[in-house]
């Protein structure tokens, strides 16, 4: 085998690293090793994943640790392994990820081995998506939309007491049940909802607080859906923002800003735009609406994230819609998803996940807008 600048090597649990997962087609909870040279592709696994990865693997040479024809003493742990492997390919020079395990890198560059931290993404082409990814896609975006659907049937059966809390006969209607029936439906979908947010009131001002205890009429309900499929690991992501009962003119005020700058970032996506340019007009329409960024208390008020990101094998991956003037390309999914976090006043996000087009962009799979239930 020639020795190569350009061979990758990874090693980790692809369930955990999408790069190895996209480059095989192949997951599992456990450590593996892949290689990646000019002219092959080799997956080594634990023994009692041999078969299945045989079978599941994707044009890739698939070998058993266990058998790997290497020194006994290289077979006790991952790091002798992977030395073991490229002594036996005859190589001295690979790429890693900048994420590479550290250990395993020192015994590797003791070992004489040279590693060139790649700049990412590895794998570029991960960003474009084939019409299965999409698909794929899809699928748990639909799953998301059934979800959201029952979310708000829901919250629209809960009746407000004397103190506006919200009940269902006697009892509380609280974020974990919502998230729970949420979760739920993902499930009979063969999905699963990783940190289902359920967000009311003050809490939803943290974009990312998954959300707690008792729900409130007349507040905002920030409900952020993005579930994984179980099978073959695609990404959803969906977020509404609902109030049970009357909203505050403050609230209807957020929500037409923020429904503004979803549709005006939307009219901006299309193969080629800069990805800094939807952000901007996103922000800028925010502006033009009379919210702007601020701090209370230490705590950033505002729209304070970026208007979008891509979905794939992973949750958030690239393209980021935020500073950087990343070139849109047909068959990017991304999320656009402004929204404006106020503690007092309240807290609105809108996401849609959509595929970009050399014409502009299409759902890939469309879930109606609530506000007032």
């Amino acid at each position: 085998m020639a020795r190569s600048s350009t061979a990758i090597l990874m090693v980790g649990a692809p369930q955990q690293l999408p790069d190895i997962r996209y480059a095989t087609g192949f997951a599992a909870p456990d450590p593996v090793i892949y290689l990646q040279t000019s002219r092959q592709k080799i997956l080594v696994v634990p023994l009692l994943e041999l078969e299945r990865a045989r079978r599941e693997a994707v044009k890739v040479s698939v070998w058993a640790a266990e058998t790997l024809p290497i020194r006994r003493s290289l077979k006790r742990s991952l790091a002798g392994l992977a030395l073991g492997l490229l002594r036996q390919q005859q190589i001295r020079v690979v790429r890693v990820p900048p994420d590479f395990p550290l250990a395993i890198a020192q015994r590797l560059q003791r070992a004489g081995i040279r590693l060139q931290v790649a700049t990412p993404p590895l794998f570029p082409q991960r960003q474009v998506k084939s019409a299965r990814e999409l698909l794929r896609i899809a699928e748990c975006q639909r799953a998301a939309g059934r979800a959201m659907l029952a979310a708000m049937q829901y919250l629209a059966l809960a009746q407000p007491d004397s103190r506006q809390v919200l009940r269902l006969g006697r009892r509380i209607l609280t974020a974990e049940l919502v998230r729970a029936r949420i979760n739920r439906v993902l499930l009979d979908q063969d999905c699963l909802g990783q940190g289902t947010i359920v967000a009311g009131g003050q809490q939803a001002a943290d974009p990312h607080a998954r959300g707690h205890g008792p729900l409130r009429a007349g507040e905002s309900i920030v409900i952020d859906i993005f579930p994984q499929h179980l099978e073959h690991g695609y990404w959803g992501d969906l977020t509404r923002t609902v109030v049970r009962g009357r909203p505050t003119p403050a609230l209807r005020r957020i929500y037409r800003a923020v429904k503004a700058a979803h549709a005006a970032a939307l009219a901006r996506v299309r193969a080629g735009v800069s990805a800094a340019l939807v952000h901007q007009t996103a922000a800028r329409t925010l502006l033009e609406h009379g919210f702007q960024n601020s701090f209370l208390d230490g705590q950033p008020q505002g729209f304070i994230h970026s208007t979008g990101h891509g979905v794939g094998l992973a949750i958030h991956e690239e393209p980021n819609l935020g500073s950087r003037p990343t070139p849109l390309q047909a068959g990017h999914v991304i999320t656009v998803e402004p929204g404006l976090y106020y503690r007092e006043l309240g807290s609105v996000r809108v996401e849609d996940l959509i595929v970009v087009t050399a014409a502009g962009w299409r759902p890939l799979a469309p879930c109606r807008y609530f506000f007032q239930i």
